[in-house]
């Protein structure tokens, strides 16, 4: 079993690089990652991170146009592409290992000298993009948007990545300039490379096209809004507090999305968190779809997830389900829950789980691009856990922290719970049933 390895380097003007050793791959993967994203910006720039990464292909120096710069960066023979995230953008660019340093120089163009090219143009295609996450009402259909924006009102963490329409229908290349300046600069990004090219000549060349003071960061003034106290703890309420979107839309589905606020960051007790996920969901033998989906045929799909942010993250449920079995489902899945968070799991559920754990995390280890990925996420969030260490914690889980980590999470002081189907506004009462059954946790 081969397991590859990182080196850190530090170029001239703070910039941080990850560098793994590929020795028998024909292909390089070159990314620059940003630690901000739509929680970085206000009612008034809402969109600004997304269209910013769309314009960012739009030209550069050397490349005039979208077409000329696509080119040169497809003629690596691969990809290039980006995405951008709550807390997070990412470019990367794929092809030839042979390549590597003239992708560097390509790629550093791109990045420190993009034009603005066509603004116009890229408005109407991301407005465009815009528009399927709306129905023919014009109201949003997109439970991931609506469920941030329902936990987190108030507060940037609730923005949606893509912007609100009304925003992005005005912002200027002025703002597109400000957001880059502010937050796309040597101390907020890591650049990510994994190649058969030689480690030395690979950090000459980043040192030399990316490593020197970059113009554009001049007045740099980044601000994150932090969410610790967003979420008020159970102390300082009479009971929690359910945060609902019943949104109607005329289909003959029901989107139901139920979230959770729980810490974040990368830590012991994060691991714990996404064990607890896994139980509910990691395969069709697990609780959610084994007895949701597969014995009583309720839906059609069923998931768990988390999120980890900085300072807090989510954990969430979603499913799609038809108009006539809603009842069923939010039955099944209160005795679901109930189940989760009063009775320890089973051993053998509990040792299914690790191996399934261990041996993703196992994976991560011989895959350069999630353990670069893992890294820079180590990095963003301050936080020492190496895929080793998690490893061992997820060996040494027992089925009290399970179940202590459940009353934790569904016990939170605040949950939110988005419906969106057919006359969904009346399901207020279904709703409120199935959220009270967390009411008195740890009671």
């Amino acid at each position: 079993m081969k397991f590859f390895s990182i080196s850190k380097h530090n170029l001239k003007n703070g910039l941080h690089v990850l560098y793994c050793h590929t020795p028998d791959s024909v292909s390089f993967e070159l990314s620059i990652h940003i630690n901000t994203g739509a929680r970085d910006e206000s009612e008034e720039n809402n969109g600004v991170s997304h269209f910013l990464e769309h314009m960012m292909f739009r030209g550069s120096k050397k490349y005039p146009n979208s077409l000329s710069l696509s080119k040169a960066m497809e003629s690596f023979g691969s990809e290039t592409n980006a995405m951008t995230g709550i807390e997070h953008t990412t470019y990367w660019l794929k092809g030839d290992s042979e390549r590597t340093i003239e992708a560097i120089e390509c790629f550093s163009d791109f990045f420190l000298h993009p034009n603005y090219a066509d603004l116009e143009i890229e408005r109407s295609v991301i407005l465009q993009e815009m528009a399927s996450d709306f129905n023919e009402s014009g109201d949003s259909i997109d439970t991931e948007s609506l469920s941030m924006s329902t936990l987190f009102s108030n507060h940037p963490l609730g923005n949606p990545i893509i912007g609100n329409e009304d925003v992005v229908k005005k912002i200027s290349e002025k703002e597109l300039s400000e957001k880059r300046r502010n937050f796309y600069t040597p101390e907020r990004c890591i650049i990510t490379i994994n190649t058969s090219y030689s480690e030395i000549e690979t950090i000459k060349a980043l040192e030399a096209y990316f490593g020197h003071f970059w113009d554009h960061t001049k007045q740099s003034n980044p601000n994150r809004v932090t969410a610790e106290n967003t979420i008020p703890s159970l102390s300082k309420l009479r009971k929690p507090q359910n945060a609902l979107c019943l949104q109607n839309n005329p289909d003959n589905q029901f989107a139901v999305k139920m979230i959770f606020p729980t810490i974040g960051g990368l830590s012991r007790d994060i691991v714990l968190i996404t064990f607890l996920q896994r139980i509910l969901d990691d395969g069709i033998c697990t609780r959610l779809p084994a007895n949701i989906r597969e014995k009583h045929g309720l839906v059609y799909d069923i998931s768990c997830d988390t999120q980890f942010f900085n300072e807090i993250g989510t954990f969430s449920i979603d499913a799609t389900v038809s108009e006539d079995r809603l009842n069923d489902l939010l039955e099944k899945l209160a005795s679901e829950l109930k189940t989760i968070i009063s009775e320890y799991p089973l051993k053998d559920e509990i040792e299914h789980i690790k191996f399934r754990y261990c041996f993703d995390l196992k994976q991560i280890k011989e895959t350069p691009s999630r353990l670069l990925n893992r890294e820079v996420s180590s990095y963003f969030m301050n936080s020492n856990l190496s895929v080793d260490d998690e490893i061992d914690i997820v060996k040494s889980i027992t089925q009290e922290q399970i179940l202590d980590t459940a009353k934790k999470v569904f016990g939170a002081a605040r949950r939110g719970f988005v419906l969106i189907g057919p006359k969904a506004r009346r399901k207020r009462d279904l709703v409120e049933k199935l959220l009270s059954i967390f009411d008195n946790i740890g009671e």
